[in-house]
């Protein structure tokens, strides 16, 4: 084998020349894959910059994604965030896990369960039932909240969900958007609804301590999933942005940035230079 070093000046010249074109190449694939949808930065403009409350305002009593949570939050004047599985019956869950064992006490599947089934459990020993995303929207219409709502994804649901979920959403008088890990989630919502605020939902698992072996993972982390998701934000887990893809996004893109999940005061007050939305827990901005 014959070293670059050890070859006449003009094929020099060449294998330089190939290298840079190599090097360029690979590049220009890695932005096309990290870089958001056309306009990011105007679309997700539109996200009101308000606190919004993750998981509505919840504790003591009030569970998480409750209607009494997202009572509390709207009437305080913030916003929240949600979660929404689809059900075995097409329904529309607002709850966080896929399984309601941590909420419920019930061992099961969202996904696999049908309304009169969910409507049957409680959260956490209150008297509260599982809501659904037409409920909570009704019960906050007169404040109009912002929404940031999440799309739980679940074997195929990324195919059925969006749709089930714009034919609610359409019909509330306030902003709303949508957000989800799943970016084939997002890229049916872009097809059914092009006006629709999209956001991409990652963090990085290995900077959060958490050890996933799974491709996806790593994928969703360095944000090589834009590509198909073409998101109008970044909604990223504040406490592992150190990664290059996640850097490189917001200095070359400058798309609308989401953090979450902001637990503290002093984090709160920290990351207002560094992100457009935040998201907050356990305390009240």
């Amino acid at each position: 084998m014959v070293l670059i070093f050890d070859a006449p000046e003009g094929e020099k010249r060449g294998m330089l020349w190939l290298i840079v074109g190599i090097a360029a190449a690979v590049a220009c694939l890695y932005l096309f894959l990290i870089a958001p949808g056309r306009n990011a930065r105007k679309r997700g403009a539109a996200i009101p910059r308000v606190p919004y409350a993750h998981r509505g305002m919840y504790g003591g009593e009030v569970p998480e994604n409750s209607l009494s949570a997202f009572k509390r939050a709207a009437e305080k004047g913030y916003g929240f965030e949600l979660d929404v599985h689809l059900t075995k019956d097409g329904r529309l869950a607002v709850i966080h896990d896929a399984n309601p064992l941590r909420m419920c006490g019930a061992e099961g599947n969202v996904a696999r369960m049908t309304e009169k089934e969910l409507r049957a459990l409680r959260l956490n020993g209150t008297d509260e039932p599982i809501p659904f995303l037409e409920e909570v929207l009704g019960a906050v219409q007169a404040y109009r909240p912002p929404l940031i709502v999440e799309l739980k994804s679940e074997g195929d649901s990324w195919k059925t969900l969006p749709k089930r979920a714009l034919e609610a959403l359409q019909a509330y008088p306030g902003f709303w958007c949508v957000e989800s890990f799943d970016p084939r989630m997002l890229r049916e919502i872009r097809r059914l609804s092009p006006e629709t605020v999209r956001g991409q939902l990652a963090y990085d698992a290995r900077l959060a301590g958490e050890r996933h072996r799974e491709i996806y993972y790593f994928f969703g982390a360095h944000l090589l999933m834009d590509c198909l998701s073409r998101p109008d934000f970044i909604a990223y887990r504040h406490d592992t942005d150190r990664n290059i893809s996640f850097r490189l996004v917001k200095r070359l893109f400058h798309p609308v940035l989401t953090a979450w999940t902001v637990r503290t005061p002093e984090d709160f007050k920290k990351l207002r230079s560094a992100y457009d939305v935040q998201i907050f827990e356990g305390f009240e901005p």
